[in-house]
């Protein structure tokens, strides 16, 4: 189960890009973030603990970093399954866009599951609009 959202950005990759591996800068459009920690570089397979307002530290791994373009990572949540929190930067006609998805995995879903996943998902576009009013300055 995926909900995505995407926005169109004028601004470069390169402007883009600091706002997603640059964890001093995540601050800025993660509200909630009161720390994250990544233990070595941004790149696949580095893991990493996140501490949310009001929610327990979480442990994460980074899935898919390629550099002007996505950044993924993997969060393990104890009875709900797998959230992959997925961050695009492309191009297509002229236009730069980021894109914003957040994905459950796990064998089974139930209403619940989709409740739980419209929590997660409900800061996304509101995030992404920050980026923009950020890197558009």
């Amino acid at each position: 189960m995926e909900l995505k959202c995407k926005l169109t950005i004028n601004a470069t990759r390169e402007a883009i890009w600091p706002y997603y591996a640059d964890t001093s800068k995540r601050s800025i459009w993660e509200e909630d973030l009161e720390s994250l920690v990544l233990d070595g570089e941004a790149k696949a397979g580095t893991t990493g603990r996140v501490k949310l307002k009001d929610i327990p530290e979480m442990a994460f791994v980074l899935t898919e970093v390629i550099e002007y373009a996505s950044y993924c990572d993997r969060t393990d949540v104890p009875g709900m399954g797998s959230l992959f929190f997925n961050h695009k930067i492309s191009q297509e006609n002229g236009k730069t866009y980021i894109q914003h998805s957040v994905r459950l995995e796990k064998e089974t879903f139930t209403k619940e599951d989709l409740g739980f996943l419209n929590g997660v998902f409900a800061d996304v576009p509101g995030a992404m609009m920050k980026i923009k009013q950020e890197v558009e300055k």
